[in-house]
């Protein structure tokens, strides 16, 4: 119950960001800092396949946008929370 208005805003990025190109959204860097705060809080809600879901819908748009550091920290929380998962080989790729 507690992540079910997560659940509908994921839902609605990953639509929003579904098609090609740089979505059509007020403000993209607004747009970044939505998804990194949605990942971090699934973290903290302890639902890891939800917030990778999230790193990597950042990690699209970051590159959409040319985004690179933003793109390579998606990258970095993946790989973090692939490691807490014990899948370290899924991380090296």
């Amino acid at each position: 119950a507690l992540s079910q208005s997560l659940d509908e805003a994921f839902s609605l990025w990953k639509q929003l960001l579904e098609s090609p190109g740089i979505p059509c959204v007020r403000s993209p860097e607004q747009t970044v800092t939505s998804l990194q705060l949605l990942a971090t809080l699934y973290q903290l809600l302890a639902k890891p396949l939800q917030a990778m879901e999230s790193f990597l819908l950042l990690r699209s748009l970051c590159r959409r946008l040319g985004d690179i550091p933003g793109a390579a920290g998606a990258l970095s929380q993946l790989s973090r929370i692939l490691f807490q998962l014990e899948c370290p080989s899924q991380a090296q790729v």
